[in-house]
């Protein structure tokens, strides 16, 4: 029998999750752009050094904005806004195998500035997920704090 209680999972569930997430939302957009089912893959190899720190960062912050909600309830703008730009980034990083549809869109020239600034925009973008990393642990750090002098 169930006793109604929801369960509480543990912030590194949340994370581990949260890279699981990341990753297959890495895998559908580029077998989508790239129309291959092992593209991603060469890819991943091709440029592990920056979608890994963008998996990992996003699971980071999943994981810390779990063990905040589980003290206070709050604090999800951070996760979203990082997360957001992460799944932006590795849009925009596969956005020039677009480049036959982009044309009757109107929107050539972004692939073009993608394709070009791939680098610069997956950088970018770790930037902001270590910022969102940043941020969450001082809030964690912050909330933890209080509730230990409270109780």
């Amino acid at each position: 029998m169930t006793s109604g209680r929801k369960k509480n999972y543990s912030p590194l569930i949340w994370g581990i999750f949260g890279a699981i997430g990341a990753s297959v939302v890495f895998y559908l957009i580029q077998t989508l752009t790239m129309q291959s089912l092992t593209a991603p893959f060469y890819f991943l190899t091709y440029k592990w050094y920056f979608i890994l720190p963008l998996i990992f960062g996003l699971a980071v912050q999943i994981g810390i904005f779990r063990a905040i909600h589980l003290k206070v309830k709050q604090g999800g703008g951070a996760v979203i806004a990082s997360g957001g730009v992460s799944t932006i980034a590795m849009v925009a990083c596969c956005i020039h195998n677009l480049v036959i549809l982009l044309p009757i869109l109107g929107l050539s020239g972004l692939a073009i500035f993608f394709s070009t600034y791939q680098n610069y925009v997956l950088g970018f973008s770790i930037l902001f997920v270590i910022g969102g990393v940043i941020y969450l642990w001082r809030k964690y750090q912050k909330i933890h704090t209080c509730c230990q002098i409270n109780t």
